[in-house]
């Protein structure tokens, strides 16, 4: 392992300012180590599209790194290191589906209806949320997004994960008439006080938490602290003294007192990697909950990926895994994704 952490970093070297190497919170630790930097899906965007590297090594599930593609220029090259590494929320929503629901929704209400879709999507789903003028959305800014249209008295159509749109319902205090859970299946009908249509879309790794989990660490930790991520059910946000981004959690855990106890209910080797950064801490998981694409993101495909660029400059071979998004997709899914980065820095 040491030995293959000393070629990644030499290559690495060689390379210099040519790449840059984002890397997800989610990731195993010796690749954070590794990282240029390392954040939830909101700051590897804004800090993929500032970058001016000739390539892009995502170090994250494939959504990330067609968002980056999406954010760069003609000239930048994003790579990823392994191609399989998917994400099923993201596969819970296809394009024709979200048209044909669109539609339906459009011609229940006389509100405008804009779709937003959250960052864990494909191009294509980006895509139609640009062609109608609606944003991208991350769990960090989801409220945001969602109230910027309500403001303007338009509807709002989310896509895909039901639980980060209830849970966003609820801090924007919508009542139980103002918000549908919708899927392919959905009717026409009257929907005119509807202010927020859910697609009934989750996130595996974030539905294995219970009350029991809570339950028990409450029980071994009085003075726990427990945060959790907003792609949890409802009944688990409600238990826990707060939610929260993959990035809001990190922060509220550095941040926190020495001797603090902390739960947390998000993906594990993100959990981990916390209790090795802040040993003075106590930092439990709720339950080990492992994300299995993350986790295909490992030492030895990041070494072939940059290998593949080193031989790729001499002209000695091709890109290894080069990430590409259609021409139809990347006009409207750069206006979702710039749309939403408007947003929130406009209301810094």
């Amino acid at each position: 392992m040491n030995e293959l952490i000393e070629k990644i970093v030499k290559l690495r070297s060689e390379l210099g300012s040519k790449v840059i190497i984002p890397v997800h919170h989610y990731i195993i630790p010796e690749i954070v180590e590794i990282g240029d930097f390392v954040g939830d899906s909101y700051k590897l965007a804004v800090e993929c599209s500032r970058s001016k590297a000739e390539y892009i090594v995502m170090c994250g599930v494939l959504f990330m790194a067609e968002g980056a593609k999406i954010l760069a220029s003609e000239k930048q090259k994003v790579l990823i290191p392994q191609i399989t590494a998917g994400c099923p929320l993201a596969n819970m929503i296809e394009d024709d589906a979200a048209r044909n629901v669109h539609k339906k929704l459009t011609s229940s209400t006389q509100k405008e209806v804009i779709p937003v879709t959250y960052m864990n999507s494909y191009a294509a789903t980006k895509s139609f949320c640009g062609e109608h003028g609606g944003a991208v959305c991350t769990s960090s800014n989801a409220v945001d997004i969602i109230r910027y249209y309500h403001k303007q008295g338009k509807a709002v159509f989310f896509s895909p994960d039901y639980n980060l749109g209830i849970n966003s319902a609820n801090l924007l205090g919508l009542g139980s008439d103002e918000v549908m859970r919708v899927d392919s299946d959905t009717p026409e009908g009257d929907y005119s006080k509807v202010k927020l249509f859910i697609w009934d879309g989750f996130c595996i790794v974030h539905k294995r938490f219970h009350l029991s989990d809570i339950e028990q660490l409450r029980k071994t930790y009085p003075k726990i602290n427990i945060i959790v991520h907003p792609e949890c059910d409802e009944e688990i946000v409600e238990a826990a003294d707060m939610s929260g981004s993959t990035q809001k959690i990190y922060n509220e855990v550095k941040d926190a007192a020495d001797g603090s106890v902390w739960g947390i209910g998000t993906e594990y080797h993100f959990v981990h990697r916390l209790q090795m950064e802040y040993p003075s801490k106590t930092i439990v998981p709720l339950r080990r909950s492992d994300c299995f694409n993350m986790g295909k993101i490992d030492l030895e495909s990041l070494y072939l990926s940059l290998q593949s660029i080193q031989a790729y400059e001499n002209n000695e071979g091709e890109l290894k895994i080069e990430v590409e998004v259609s021409q139809e997709h990347m006009v409207n899914a750069r206006k979702a994704l710039e749309k939403m980065i408007r947003i929130v820095e406009s209301g810094k």
